[in-house]
């Protein structure tokens, strides 16, 4: 697998968000309908605590497949996405950017990719905007460390999992169970 800048997957995107500051804090819009065409059904937030936590590689299979946008409430992440759609000239690639809380930025993931992140500070907080509901019989877990992925995970003292992501399956396993 090849690690390739954001701009070589088909839908995925980094949109912009407005963020307003005063001596008070500030206020930001992180989506309205006019930048995605209101796709979306579900909305989660996940907060970990500790530095190096990571979550993933997740992703639901078939008709229940998700596109995600992503944000940085609080804290910081590194966030890697793996191509999974077997159509597409990416696939089997993974990209990764970082988002933080100061960055204007939020990540939009479409459905087909795996998808996973690295905490940078403890204590982040994540939204998840996502176009179809979670359905628990179709969740699959690709192994963070799988070799044949290859990502390149920021170095850290002690990385978090739990056991779900602990327990991930490898890529020939995931391939077989999808295609």
């Amino acid at each position: 697998m090849a690690l390739l800048d954001y701009k070589a997957f088909d839908g995925i995107e980094i949109l912009d968000k407005n963020i307003y500051t005063s001596d008070l804090g500030y206020f930001s819009t992180i989506f309205n309908s006019a930048s995605l065409d209101s796709i979306f059904i579900q909305d989660s937030v996940s907060k970990s605590i500790k530095t190096g936590t990571i979550r993933g590689l997740h992703f639901q299979k078939s008709q229940h497949a998700q596109a995600k946008l992503i944000n940085v409430i609080e804290g910081s992440i590194v966030d890697f996405f793996v191509d999974l759609r077997k159509d597409s000239p990416t696939f089997l690639s993974y990209g990764r950017i970082e988002l933080n809380q100061e960055t204007t930025k939020s990540l939009f993931i479409p459905r087909g990719f795996a998808h996973g992140f690295i905490t940078r500070k403890p204590n982040t907080i994540i939204s998840y905007k996502l176009d179809n509901l979670y359905n628990p019989a179709s969740e699959e877990t690709l192994l963070w460390n799988d070799p044949d992925v290859g990502i390149i995970w920021p170095e850290m003292k002690t990385y978090h999992l739990s056991p779900k992501d602990l327990k991930g399956k490898n890529l020939d396993v995931v391939l077989k169970e999808i295609f």
